[in-house]
């Protein structure tokens, strides 16, 4: 047979589909895990902040009307908000984390320690946008007379205090973020890489929980001084000043005032109740999303 007027059958070469882009692939994952983490854990983020400022976990709320009974609903007082502000916060993180992790990536440095630079690197980055969010999210969640909406904290925040105080607290924002994230990709790492040789099912998740426990933990004292300075002034009249002006003399406030250092360790239970099981989630949703983008599936 000639094999002009009978040419060989065509073969199909079958196309990988096309992969998102690394830089696309953090900040998808970081978005994602982090909206999953903030909806599933924020009724316990609601109960620190009311612990850490000595307020009751169950509060009335301080409505324009008078005094409302404490409804469970309340808890998630300000999670619409904090969804809200946690989009540009993680897509500025996660650019700069992806962006220093590339950087280091040419040295011989631990994964452990790139992790820690990167999460500092993400810290700073982002800290602009997400202090606004948080002071109101804050503010929100203790229901006091004009904080009880995202509408009424804001106006009451531009009123009595202007624009500044969309960023109160944001020193101690940010010296509270730097190490908590730091530590949080840091030691998760580090855990994942010494529980990786025994091929546990659950490595992910058991390095998440112990990151998010220990993280929760040692920046327990740093949570609650941020936490004070971004609200004390709404419950001093008409704006009037703040006693707090900083981060050390909130400390050495508390700690002389409360009861010795061991105050600044108000909330501590429930934040490591709170971030060993939202680090697992958020490590678990954050790597399966970057498994589903490198094989194609996004």
């Amino acid at each position: 047979l000639c094999p002009s007027c009978h040419p060989a059958p065509l073969l199909r070469v079958a196309r990988r589909p096309p992969r998102m882009h690394p830089l696309a692939t953090e900040i998808t994952a970081g978005i994602t895990a982090g909206a999953a983490k903030t909806l599933a854990f924020y009724p316990l983020d609601t109960l620190v902040t009311r612990r850490e400022v000595g307020r009751p976990l169950l509060v009335p709320r301080e409505t324009l009307e008078g005094a409302r009974p404490a409804a469970i609903r309340d808890v998630y007082a300000g999670s619409v908000l904090a969804t809200l502000g946690m989009l540009p916060y993680a897509l500025l993180f996660h650019t700069a984390f992806y962006l220093c992790e590339a950087a280091l990536a040419r040295f011989a440095i631990s994964a452990a320690l790139v992790k820690v630079c990167a999460g500092t690197c993400g810290a700073v980055a982002a800290a602009a946008v997400g202090v606004p969010f948080e002071g109101l999210k804050h503010r929100l969640q203790l229901q006091v007379r004009g904080y009880t909406t995202p509408r009424l904290a804001l106006a009451s925040t531009l009123r009595l205090e202007g624009v500044a105080g969309l960023y109160r607290g944001f020193g101690s924002t940010l010296a509270r973020n730097v190490p908590y994230n730091a530590l949080h990709f840091g030691l998760y790492a580090l855990a994942a890489s010494a529980l990786r040789p025994a091929r546990l099912p659950a490595t992910e998740a058991l390095s998440g929980a112990a990151a998010g426990a220990l993280t929760a933990l040692l920046t327990t004292p740093l949570d609650l001084v941020n936490t004070r300075l971004q609200t004390q002034r709404i419950f001093t009249a008409s704006g009037a000043a703040a006693n707090l002006s900083g981060v050390v003399d909130a400390i050495s406030r508390v700690a002389a005032e409360e009861g010795g250092p061991t105050a600044l360790m108000r909330g501590a239970g429930l934040r490591a109740a709170q971030y060993a099981p939202s680090g697992l989630l958020f490590f678990c949703v954050y790597e399966a999303v970057k498994r589903r983008a490198a094989s194609g599936g996004l």
